[in-house]
C-alpha cells in the first residue's frame, strides 16, 4: 500500500514535469494547457523508467532497509523488555529492602523490650537479695543482742549474788555455808526476775 502511494506521487510529479516541457515545445497554448495536457510519449517513458527504478530499488535497497528497520524494532523491543525486567527487579529489591528495614525495626524494639525486662528482673533480684541480706543481718543482730542481753543478765545476777552475799554476811554474822547462801539469794532473785 505504501509502495503504491509512493508510485502515484512519483508518477504525478514526473508527468507534470514532462508535460510542462512538452507544452513549452508545442506551439501556442496557455500555461493551463501546459499543465493539464501531458505529452503521451514522455509520459510513457517516465512510467517505464519509474518502474525500472522501483524494481531495482526493490531488489537492492528494499531488503536491507526492511532488515535495518526490523533490527531496529527488535532492538527497541529488547530494550523495552530489559527496562521492564530491570524495573521489576528494582521493585523487588525495594520491597526486600523495606521488609529488611521493618524486620530490623521490629528486632530493635524486641531487643529494647527484652533489655527493659532483663533490667527490671535484675532490679527485682537485687532488691530481693538486698532484702534477704538485710533480714539476715537483722536476725543475726537480734540474736547477738539477745545473747548479749542474756550474758549481761547473768553477769548482773552474778554480781548481785556476790554483793548480796557479802552484804548479808556483814549484816548477819552468822556463818552459814556459802552454797546455802548462794542458793537462797538465787531463789530470791528468780522471784524478782519473774515479777
Amino acid at each position: 500500500m505504501n509502495l503504491f502511494r509512493i508510485a502515484v506521487v512519483f508518477i504525478l510529479t514526473v508527468s507534470t514535469s514532462f508535460a510542462s516541457e512538452a507544452v513549452e515545445h508545442s506551439e501556442g497554448g496557455g500555461w493551463l494547457e501546459k499543465w493539464i495536457i501531458p505529452d503521451p510519449g514522455i509520459f510513457l517513458w517516465t512510467l517505464v523508467t519509474f518502474f525500472i527504478v522501483l524494481f531495482v530499488l526493490r531488489l537492492k535497497a528494499w531488503k536491507p532497509l526492511i532488515e535495518a528497520l526490523d533490527k531496529r524494532e527488535s532492538d527497541i523491543r529488547d530494550s523495552l523488555s530489559a527496562a521492564e525486567k530491570a524495573k521489576k527487579e528494582a521493585e523487588a529489591v525495594s520491597r526486600e529492602y523495606d521488609e529488611l528495614v521493618k524486620k530490623a525495626q521490629m528486632e530493635a524494639q524486641q531487643i529494647v523490650a527484652e533489655g527493659k525486662s532483663v533490667g527490671e528482673k535484675l532490679k527485682a533480684d537485687i532488691e530481693k537479695s538486698a532484702k534477704v541480706t538485710a533480714d539476715e543481718i537483722l536476725v543475726t543482730a537480734r540474736e547477738q543482742i539477745e545473747a548479749e542481753k542474756e550474758k549481761a543478765i547473768k553477769e548482773i545476777k552474778s554480781v548481785i549474788v556476790d554483793l548480796s552475799i557479802s552484804a548479808a554476811s556483814k549484816v548477819i554474822e552468822k556463818n552459814l555455808d556459802s552454797d546455802d547462801n548462794k542458793r537462797l539469794i538465787k531463789n530470791t532473785l528468780d522471784k524478782f526476775g519473774k515479777a
